[in-house]
């Protein structure tokens, strides 16, 4: 047990580590109160298990410093933090801040974050506090007496697990009544088991949840809720859940409670505080967990309403289902048949705790569902309405399936003893349960893309299945309606033992196909569903061959807190000036911004060797979770295609130019699809692919001259390297950015966006005319957008670290440097200077004076002619947007470069060369063409109409001597 081993990230372990630089060990444990029979020289007591001898030494490291300890008994060591954490049971965060009040070490904020107003507390946190404060008093006892008590009334929980609860804060006791009122009156308070739910990112109390001791004196009302509800559950403690391995899903803290007092190995119990608030909550914490649903027995139906006829607790939990078993979560139901006291229904945990006690929960806890729907017994025994109706020859069927949580049997036959007894024989069917067949209904691309109304959506089959090797994730395959009986397809995912009888319950569960039926979009990242924005993870899709279909295909976003948020900014902001790192970090994370403004530019990082471009890149991977291809694994287009596939968080494309120019006219053609979005099927089976993620180029020489117009970039030197990002840096909270984006207006988003392209323009080094540079703006003025967001989700000011300043900056050396590299005419005529100055074009021109003015006269015809002929030319040509003549003069003249006639138009030029008159060229002045980077190699003497083995002489030229 180490510090480092328990941070966090962020300015935590800067924290920790200066406290276990100041604070020794032995004066900590003094101030613990810890135990020490020896005197000064002795070891200390353990406070967690009885000592026969103190096994708690305190000692100096070798090297001297300050007094470190340890834990003989258990091996448990460490530094102060590690002392307080082992002693109080407090997470890090906690520990961390408690040992500096302790000691009155105030936090250091991170370095180049402006300090961050203390904000008042709410409502739920000041009930939170007082109620904490109240549990550790005076009135304690009559807290666990209502909690631990067996008398009529009380609870029968574990002290041990209520205890710890207090100490933990999600325990705590209401002393509060309403001034003025008396006892009896409604709403007037008094003691009441206060429950604090804490928030499980920065375990701050987001709400309260009050079960009144005496509720007669409340004026009859027994609870009462304070902040949050959906989204908020109660959980004894966290970091108890994340490592556990069962999660008992229920609806009070109450009965999470009764849960935790069974003290099962590797189970806890999570409350949803309420059958209202399991809608609209994310549950995807649960992903690796057996989750089993325990709510409340009801037995008397909904008598108006929707759900009229149904029990609110099984429905509540049925809808649970529902909802794990879409995040591939394995979820059973708690068996309730025999949940009865005599006559009377048992109806709820904690009553079955009171009425069996420890040992009866823990088996009840054991015993679950065998049916192979889960809520839908094989013989009637509920009142209410079932989940599902299923025709009698069906029933007769379905009755005979039983299954375990990864194994499906039937029953064989049914014998009795002499005694009456019954012995039932098992057949196998199947090795593995199907958890779920759920049709499901997928939005088109165009409207998973724009939020426009779905004109095209497509129905296909998610079979999910638990199998033995994957443990509680459940293993999804997506079919087409006439591969939904095809056991081939079954087969893949485990053993089927008796196909006919498997083809039958397959049969079965097609009348639950509604059970989990869903209208959901293929995409990971912002997207747009029911014409609203919402965040699509990998398991929210549906693809048919997700792994070539999606890069992402198993992306959870990673969460977290404002604080890391802050913290991941400052240190790209720092690690490189000019926010040469901070640019592809705002551009990465506002890529999701694709779909309110309907595109995305590319992002080139250029890198002087040397300059930990690499290392960047890879902290770059780590902060956001990106994907980064490298160029062997993009030897082929399709590889290509399935890199960019249906999302819009960006991927990373490592050394492009390193490869065949046949790739790279390829990559570029698929990066040109992706700067918006393109829809197309490939393969025998006509697979669809949805071509729009952004992609980070990362390279000394990025090839992307036909792509300038949809790029930004940023690029390192060693005159603009900074510190190194520490090692710990926490990971951006990528969820709560996108969380954040989807409650923005769409055309909040786009007038941002108007604002900022006003703003760079103002600042532009190109003039308006200048159509390739305009669109260069808007791409920074994108970038631009995505900081201002960025500074409203993350509380931080907009002039930190002069980003703007600097978005600035890059734009206008990237239009001035890339004036010739964004515009086809100029690539074209490049390629002409260079054949001329090769001697390898074949076709008439002549350099000549107009005016005193020194120009190339030459046929547009006869270069694209050229260009498309030339064998070596072939990939150029190829690679090329332009292949028309008359769009070439076109593009010339709009860009200056051609002479003009009075009439505005291009000058018509008639020259004699080669001993043939040459009519309708264009004249290219010198001038106008260096002006774009573009300089030619004028011959002392040449033969324009022989070629380059001509040896007639041929005409001299003006430029020869």
């Amino acid at each position: 047990m180490t510090t480092t081993s328990s941070a966090g990230g962020g300015k935590r372990p800067d924290l920790a580590a200066k406290l276990n630089a100041e604070i020794d060990c032995e004066d900590l444990a003094e101030r613990l109160g810890l135990v020490r029979p020896g005197g000064s020289s002795g070891n200390f007591r353990s406070p967690h298990h009885p000592d026969k001898a103190p096994s708690v030494s305190v000692y100096l490291p070798d090297g001297g410093g300050l007094k470190r300890w340890k834990d003989w008994s258990t091996g448990e060591g460490g530094g102060p933090v590690d002392m307080l954490m082992w002693a109080s049971g407090l997470d890090f965060p906690d520990a961390v801040k408690e040992l500096a009040s302790m000691y009155g070490i105030s936090v250091p904020a991170p370095a180049g974050v402006a300090p961050q107003q203390r904000r008042e507390p709410t409502l739920a946190e000041w009930i939170g506090e007082k109620c904490m404060a109240a549990a550790k008093g005076d009135q304690k006892e009559l807290l666990l007496n209502y909690l631990c008590g067996k008398e009529p009334g009380q609870r029968h929980l574990s002290l041990k697990v209520v205890e710890e609860g207090i100490k933990r804060g999600t325990i705590g006791l209401n002393t509060w009544t309403k001034p003025g009122a008396e006892p009896g009156e409604q709403g007037y308070g008094g003691l009441a088991a206060a429950f604090l739910v804490r928030s499980r990112l920065d375990r701050q109390v987001v709400g309260v949840d009050m079960r009144y001791i005496d509720p007669e004196a409340n004026g009859g009302q027994k609870t009462q809720s304070q902040g949050e509800k959906v989204g908020a559950p109660w959980v004894l403690d966290w970091k108890r859940l994340a490592s556990a391995s069962t999660v008992v899903v229920v609806e009070s803290a109450i009965n999470a409670l009764s849960v935790d007092s069974c003290e099962l190995p590797g189970t806890v119990g999570l409350a949803v505080r309420g059958t209202q608030t399991i809608d609209g909550g994310d549950w995807s914490f649960l992903r690796g967990k057996q989750v089993l649903l325990g709510f409340d027995n009801d037995h008397k139906p909904l008598e108006q309403g929707p759900n009229k006829g149904f029990c609110p607790g099984p429905l509540a939990a049925w809808r649970m289902h529902e909802i794990l078993t879409g995040l591939d979560i394995s979820c059973l139901l708690l068996d309730q048949e025999k949940w009865m006291h005599g006559e009377e229904p048992i109806n709820d945990l904690n009553d079955y705790l009171q009425l069996r006690g420890v040992d009866g929960l823990k088996a009840a806890l054991k015993l679950l569902e065998e049916g192979a729907i889960p809520g839908l017994a094989t013989r009637h025994y509920r009142a209410g309405k079932p989940r599902l109706w299923l025709p009698t020859h069906d029933f007769h069927a379905y009755g005979k399936y039983r299954v375990e949580p990864d194994f499906t049997r039937a029953i064989k036959a049914v014998e009795r003893d002499d005694e009456g007894n019954e012995k039932v024989s098992y057949a196998d069917i199947s090795g593995f349960r199907i958890a779920a067949v759920s049709r499901v209904q997928i939005a088109s691309p165009t409207s998973t893309m724009t939020g426009d109304d779905d004109n095209a959506p497509r129905t296909v089959f998610a079979l999910s299945v638990q199998v033995a090797r994957h443990g509680p994730v459940l293993q999804r395959r997506v079919v087409d309606d006439e591969k939904l009986h095809n056991q081939d397809v079954w087969k893949k995912l485990g053993p089927i033992y008796a196909p006919t009888s498997f083809a039958r319950l397959v049969n079965v569960w097609e009348r639950a196909s509604s059970i989990g039926a869903r209208e959901a979009i293929n995409f990971v990242g912002l997207a747009w569903r029911d014409g609203r924005p919402v965040v699509n993870e990998g398991p929210d899709c549906f693809f048919t061959d997700a792994r070539q279909q999606c890069p992402y295909s198993d992306l959870v976003f990673p969460s977290g807190t404002l604080e890391q948020a802050r913290e991941v900014l400052v240190q790209f902001q720092r690690t490189f000036k000019d926010n040469a790192a901070m640019i592809p970090l705002v551009w990465g994370l506002g890529a999701h911004l694709k779909a309110f403004l309907g595109f995305w530019p590319h992002f080139v990082m250029q890198a002087e060797k040397g300059t930990g471009k690499s290392t960047l890149v890879k902290r770059l991977e780590r902060a956001i979770a990106m994907v980064m291809s490298s160029r062997q694994s993009l030897q082929t287009e399709f590889r290509q295609l399935t890199s960019v596939s249906y999302t819009s968080h960006p991927v990373g494309w490592g050394e492009m130019s390193a490869n065949k120019q046949d790739i790279i006219n390829k990559a570029i053609h698929n990066l040109q699809e992706c700067y918006q979005y393109e829809h197309t099927r490939r393969g025998a089976e006509l697979i669809d692919y949805l071509l729009c993620a952004p992609v980070l180029l990362a390279g000394e020489d990025v090839p992307v001259q036909s792509l300038q117009g949809k790029v930004v970039r940023s690029e390192l030197t060693l005159a603009r390297r900074g510190p190194e990002m520490p090692q710990d840096l926490p990971v951006f909270p990528v969820k709560q950015w996108l969380q954040f984006l989807t409650k923005q207006d769409k055309a909040r988003v786009r007038r941002l966006h108007e604002d900022m392209v006003k703003q760079l323009t103002d600042s532009c080094v190109a003039t308006t005319a200048d159509s390739g540079a305009q669109r260069m703006v808007h791409n920074y003025a994108a970038v631009a957008a995505a900081w201002h967001l960025l500074c409203e989700f993350a509380g931080i000011p907009l002039h930190q670290g002069g980003f703007v300043g600097s978005v600035v900056a890059e734009m206008n050396a990237h239009i001035k440097e890339s004036v010739s590299d964004r515009q086809p005419w100029a690539w074209i005529t490049d390629k002409l200077l260079s054949e001329i100055a090769q001697r390898n074009f074949r076709y008439p021109f002549d350099f000549d004076t107009i005016d005193d003015i020194p120009v190339l006269c030459v046929r547009t015809s006869h270069v694209m002619a050229h260009i498309s002929t030339t064998p070596t030319l072939r990939e150029f040509w190829d690679g090329l947007p332009v292949k028309s003549d008359r769009i070439y003069k076109k593009a010339l003249h709009a860009a200056g470069v051609l002479m003009e006639g009075r009439d505005g138009q291009p000058l018509s030029v008639e020259r004699t060369i080669g001993n043939a008159r040459v009519s309708n060229m264009v004249a290219m002045p010198l001038s106008a063409l260096a002006q774009f980077g573009l300089h030619a190699v004028v011959p002392k003497k040449y033969d324009a109409g022989a070629g380059p083995s001509g040896d007639d002489g041929g005409p001299v030229g003006p430029f020869d001597a």
